[in-house]
């Protein structure tokens, strides 16, 4: 990710607040032939009308920029570049994209003052170009935000069970990925998601080269050990590492992201046990089975025995039949795929599975992930446990009963701590790229702005929290009701809980006017939008009227 960072403190002069909706413009930087200009053939998918890989890829990418662009007010156009590269990749995983901001910005007269920030939040605040006029602002380089994108995703050696999905309605296959959903993320972090406070030392600023310049990001960040923001005076270098490589320890003390917390995140479930240990836990969940409810999940813990090899608690070999009939069945990490062991304890008869890391785990901090095996099928519900918590249940087993049950937690929200604050992403070993510029893992539903895609994502009309973030940034949140042409419907562009109908249609506008022979095309192209929408509950028939009714009044 290609940052142009200042060294040194520029000034400008803020102008009020900005007017009008954002203008995003997305600049290819691909060479003919390749990446966004791929001419290979494709059908058309999931609303997207491109006939080529290439066209696709430009129609979602600029799908995505008017999402985005209609949710936020600046005077300034963004112009964000995007290109398709061989980024790091296994036939496991990979990364499927990366961003940032091109240049970042000082001023002593923005709200934080003498703070870093993002340069299409500066422009936006001080309602100029500060870069116009700068020698080094120029082609390729006049951009504000930077992006790439995996070019080899799905092939061999890539991902290769997987493949980009590059439809604009939510609905991605399984074992796809969405390229709408990646570029959402991807130009989130180029708008303002992301701190720079140095991941292993503590110090503000290091990751841009100014040790101790804080930025607006950070500013956000709050340690709920010590009960500090992290640019408080009170914060050393040392508690901002600690708070760094600790699991929700680390929260957004925002008050527009706390304040809709309660309406986007569901209950705290835990992991209760009782009987010769008494205690509740945290988990992971696995990618396949049934999910892991208080419905589902329940029973008396029994330990795998396949009696075989060093450990024979791995369930890596047959059990014996009927051994974990009607029980959850503990088994250790380790040899073989999370999935063979899950299926290996269900055909043994267990109801459930718990997976506790091992000593010899790569990262024994925290849960395992629990990865699919497109080879094998695993329908009982499976969750793991870190390092700590299998060995107190190991240690208990050996000497008792024990009960296990999922439960949620009164008062608690899943990814939130006992404050309401959202967690940020802080895994006991640093990951490069991910740390702290992402919200955590531990967010249920699973959030636009985590360090990974999944397929329940819907960034088409859903971004959570990450436009409260933005708003606690600074950002002037477009709060008016979407337009066609001149025409203003009755649906809100934003909502509280983070859905985006109006601009899903504000952006729906743009690919039925170029798609569509004639009028009556464009009309009932919007109309069928409209129609899917009030059809999955996100408008109501008022609204659906509206949007039909000024679709036929433009021009």
């Amino acid at each position: 990710m290609k940052r142009l960072l200042l060294s040194a403190l520029v000034t400008a002069a803020l102008c009020g607040t900005a007017a009008q909706a954002a203008v995003i413009t997305p600049v290819n930087l691909d060479p003919a032939g390749q990446g966004l200009n791929d001419p290979t053939p494709r059908a058309p998918e999931g609303g997207n009308p491109g006939a080529t890989v290439g066209e696709q890829r430009k129609i979602a990418y600029r799908f995505a920029a008017d999402l985005w662009g209609s949710l936020l007010k600046s005077d300034v156009e963004i112009r964000v570049g995007a290109s398709f590269q061989p980024l790091a990749c296994t036939a496991t995983s990979g990364t499927l994209g990366s961003a940032g901001a091109w240049w970042i910005w000082q001023s002593p007269d923005f709200p934080l003052p003498g703070a870093w920030y993002h340069i299409a939040l500066a422009d936006s605040l001080a309602g100029s170009n500060l870069m116009a006029g700068d020698p080094s602002y120029v082609a390729p380089d006049d951009i504000e935000i930077g992006s790439r994108f995996n070019a080899n995703l799905g092939s061999p050696g890539c991902l290769e069970t997987s493949g980009w999905y590059y439809g604009l309605d939510g609905n991605t296959p399984a074992g796809k990925i969405s390229f709408l959903d990646v570029v959402m993320h991807e130009i989130g972090h180029g708008l303002g998601f992301s701190g720079f406070v140095g991941y292993s030392s503590g110090v503000l600023g290091e990751r841009v080269g100014t040790p101790g310049v804080n930025d607006i990001y950070t500013h956000n960040a709050f340690d709920n050990v010590k009960n500090l923001r992290f640019d408080n005076a009170g914060m050393t270098n040392a508690d901002r590492a600690a708070a760094l490589k600790t699991p929700g320890r680390t929260v957004w003390d925002g008050a527009n992201v706390t304040a809709n917390v309660p309406l986007v995140l569901d209950d705290l479930v835990l992991l209760k046990a009782s009987g010769a240990l008494t205690a509740n836990y945290t988990f992971g969940t696995a990618s396949f089975g049934a999910a892991a409810t208080p419905a589902s999940f329940s029973g008396t813990l029994a330990l795998a025995n396949d009696g075989t090899g060093a450990d024979t608690a791995d369930a890596c070999d047959a059990l014996p039949a009927g051994s974990l009939a009607g029980k959850i069945a503990f088994v250790n990490r380790g040899t073989c795929g999370f999935e063979a062991k899950a299926l290996n304890a269900e055909t043994a008869g267990a109801v459930g599975v718990i997976i506790g890391n091992v000593a010899t785990s790569s990262t024994p901090g925290t849960a395992p992930g629990m990865a699919d095996d497109p080879t094998i099928t695993a329908n009982v519900p499976t969750v793991s446990l870190n390092l700590a918590d299998a060995n107190a249940v190991r240690a208990a087993l050996s000497g008792g009963s024990i009960t296990v049950a999922l439960g949620t937690v009164p008062g608690r929200l899943a990814g939130a701590d006992v404050g309401g604050r959202a967690q940020l992403y802080t895994p006991t070993t640093v990951a490069g790229g991910s740390t702290f510029s992402h919200f955590d893992t531990a967010l249920t539903p699973n959030a636009l702005m985590e360090p990974a895609i999944n397929d329940s994502l819907a960034s088409n009309y859903l971004v959570d929290l990450t436009l409260d973030l933005f708003a606690d940034e600074g950002w002037n949140v477009n709060s008016d009701n979407a337009r066609i042409g001149k025409c203003e419907t009755a649906l809100p562009l934003s909502e509280d809980g983070g859905l985006i109908p109006g601009a899903n249609i504000q952006a729906q506008d743009r690919i039925c006017r170029t798609t569509s022979g004639n009028h009556g095309q464009y009309v009932n192209c919007m109309k069928d939008k409209a129609d899917a929408l009030q059809a999955q509950g996100l408008i109501n028939a008022y609204q659906r009227a509206s949007v039909t009714r000024c679709a036929a009044r433009a021009k």
